[in-house]
């Protein structure tokens, strides 16, 4: 649900149809006959009006044509009144910061009276900076405090002035015994506090556990990073990211996004033995190196590791420097993946081959825009993905038994190879259309997509493969198979 739009001018007929579409579509999603949706409504106990209502609302929340409570209430008087006295309709609001900012505040100030004492999840977007005069931040701030008692989810994204005024007001010694989730960002620059010895102390909020830090230096900021099990990380030095592995002894799930190499990590790091579940690296879009992420994640020992996620480069073409070899962190966890994606990144196939041996539980494997390092390894001259390793992925009956026999998709994208479509397609024929009795793990596979770089005009599919493929999706396969011109756009 969104504020933005409160403080603009519209029709109430506009509102209205706005309203009765979106619910219309959620009646006709529940099949409640033929009738038309308004007169259904008439008909329909108020508690199962209400669920239907909350389902539209969070359907639409936080987009410009939301249906919120208000747009709701504007439809008839019996459905203002019962949207009003509804507390949990008030529980969660977006406010997009815009010209008309006074009004907004007096707007979030009866949206949130209106929750009555329910938690509370807010989030506060001021794009342009507006949130800057004197008298507006210190009522806004105020507002915010009387606030922090209740609400469970905070999200702020805004200016470093405002957070400066967040210290300067003694926000620090705010009271959010609820608060759970709490999302930080800037914008427009400016990743440090005016004031070197300030911090933005959540350290005393018992119940936190999700946090998600973007743009913001995050030694600013005082977590209760013991207790922490979801970190989301954005614009961040991977010096900052091992400093959080090391604070966060608990943490299930990590994801360091936009990620600066900026060589602050000196030595071998000590092995962290961590918890974590899913772990998500990704290298800021221009930077070409990659040396300190890979040496902190093979710091890591991560047992309980499920999902992995690895993106380095963003174009057709990865640099060499983008060398990240898992088979450390793998072998030495002793973990079981159940999805492994790699985008741009510098392998030696072999070394990953051998990884993918110690993953029998890996059900997704996703390869993209891969830069395969010749052996023994030459600067700037990849290599191609041969035939016998696909065979060693896929295998294809007893004698050649697959090494991940509970691989339900593969995605093989932007990446030089040394076989042509039909050798592909001559290695799903044999799993899915000439596999016999004994062999039925064989059918597990149900996804293949397949879009390497073209060399040679090799990948050009034929009009009997395109008829396997159509008789293979109606047997219930997800099949896609094409090439990409080198270095197209």
């Amino acid at each position: 649900m969104t504020l933005e739009v409160l403080s603009h001018e519209t029709s109430e007929g506009g509102l209205a149809h706005s309203a009765i579409s979106s619910i219309t579509k959620v009646l006709e999603l529940m099949n409640l006959g033929s009738e038309s949706g308004s007169l259904l409504m008439d008909k329909l106990p108020q508690e199962l009006l209400i669920e239907i209502f909350q389902f539209a609302v969070a359907a639409h929340g936080g987009r410009a044509n939301a249906v919120t409570p208000l747009f709701l209430g504007k439809i008839c008087r019996s459905w203002r009144a019962m949207v009003f006295e509804t507390c949990t309709f008030w529980q969660e609001v977006t406010l997009i910061i815009n010209p008309h900012c006074s009004t907004q505040i007096s707007l979030l100030a009866d949206w949130t009276a209106r929750a009555g004492s329910l938690p509370l999840s807010v989030s506060i977007i001021d794009p342009k900076g507006r949130l800057t005069a004197q008298e507006v931040l210190t009522r806004f701030l105020g507002l915010l405090r009387s606030l922090s008692p209740q609400t469970h989810s905070l999200a702020l994204g805004t200016l470093i002035p405002f957070y400066d005024e967040w210290q300067n007001c003694g926000l620090a010694d705010y009271s959010w015994p609820l608060l759970s989730n709490l999302s930080l960002a800037t914008i427009k620059g400016g990743t440090e506090l005016s004031d070197p010895a300030s911090k933005l102390d959540f350290s005393s909020c018992p119940m936190l556990t999700t946090s998600t830090i973007n743009s913001f230096d995050h030694s600013y900021i005082s977590l209760p990073w013991r207790s922490l099990l979801h970190l989301h990380l954005n614009s961040v030095f991977s010096s900052e990211i091992y400093t959080a592995l090391q604070s966060c002894p608990s943490l299930e799930t990590m994801e360091a996004h936009g990620i600066i190499e900026n060589n602050a990590f000196v030595g071998d790091a000590t092995s962290l033995r961590r918890p974590l579940k899913s772990l998500s690296l990704k290298l800021e879009r221009f930077q070409f190196d990659s040396e300190q992420c890979y040496r902190i994640f093979n710091s890591l020992r991560i047992p309980e590791l499920r999902t992995l996620e690895i993106k380095l480069a963003f174009s057709r073409s990865p640099h060499d420097s983008h060398r990240f070899d898992i088979y450390p962190c793998i072998s030495q966890s002793q973990c079981q993946l159940s999805e492994l994606s790699i985008q741009g990144a510098s392998l030696k196939e072999q070394l990953f081959l051998d990884c993918l041996s110690l993953l029998p539980s890996l059900s997704t494997l996703r390869l993209s825009n891969i830069f395969w390092l010749p052996e023994p390894p030459q600067l700037f001259q990849p290599t191609l993905f041969k035939p016998s390793s696909l065979v060693f992925i896929l295998g294809t009956g007893p004698s050649q038994p697959p090494i991940l026999p509970n691989l339900k998709a593969l995605i093989f994208e932007e990446s030089l190879v040394a076989f042509s479509a039909k050798f592909l397609v001559e290695l799903l024929v044999s799993r899915w259309d000439d596999c016999g009795s004994g062999v039925e793990y064989l059918a597990t596979l149900r996804s293949v997509r397949f879009a390497p770089l073209e060399l040679g005009g090799m990948w050009n599919i034929s009009e009997d493969d395109k008829a396997a493929f159509e008789r293979w999706r109606q047997r219930g396969y997800d099949i896609r198979v094409e090439g990409w011109k080198l270095y197209s756009r």
